[in-house]
């Protein structure tokens, strides 16, 4: 899915609960995240988060937003591999406050995940997952994204509208994500918390955008 259909479908969802969470959980992302460079993607091993790391980066990028570029951190990069895909388990040692770790696990992550997570919360770091509901992952996490919970009756024609020949995307997980990194680039995403509920407040009693 192009940039121009996640955001149609964004639109689409608007008001709905699959919609209003994978918006709040991008403005977490955003808000906890104040170090620069100090977003982080880990996944299980066979199945690192590439896809979501690419889209962050390039709707972040577009939106200017530069210090909160995503690293995807890898489980053992190969010795040729070119520097941005070349970051291995040193940098969660390395991790901190002022930055978060983005947690990708559509399955039950195995132990040796959990631990790793588990070690870089007790130096602070901000934990945030997407996942199926595991209960160690969810323990372990900040802020937890369950997509399957959150999908609307009747989804497989949101994306059938936007590319008709196409068959419909996976239930809600890849979908989720692709809500999550535009959300993550939104400029609302960069407002402290009480500007924007000071602006939605506004909007409400005018009626006109503030």
């Amino acid at each position: 899915m192009d940039l121009t259909r996640a955001s149609l479908l964004r639109e689409m969802l608007s008001g709905t609960e699959l919609g209003n969470r994978t918006t709040e959980f991008g403005y977490a992302l955003r808000r906890f995240t104040t170090r620069r460079s100090g977003l982080m993607l880990f996944g299980p091993v066979d199945e690192e988060p590439w896809h979501l790391t690419a889209h962050l980066d390039d709707e972040l990028r577009m939106a200017g937003v530069e210090d909160m570029r995503p690293s995807l951190v890898r489980w053992a990069p190969p010795p040729d591999a070119p520097p941005h895909l070349a970051i291995g388990l040193d940098r969660l040692r390395d991790a901190g406050r002022g930055e978060s770790l983005l947690v990708v696990a559509e399955d039950a992550p195995a132990d040796t995940l959990l631990e790793r997570i588990s070690d870089v919360r007790k130096r602070g770091t901000t934990i945030f997952s997407i996942g199926n509901g595991d209960k160690e992952l969810t323990s372990l996490s900040h802020e937890t994204l369950v997509p399957e919970l959150l999908v609307p009756d009747g989804f497989g024609w949101t994306t059938r509208e936007l590319e008709p020949e196409a068959p419909t995307i996976a239930e809600g997980f890849e979908t989720a994500q692709h809500l999550v990194s535009l959300a993550a680039a939104d400029d609302e995403a960069g407002r402290s918390g009480w500007r924007r509920r000071l602006r939605n407040a506004i909007e409400r009693l005018s009626g006109e955008p503030a």
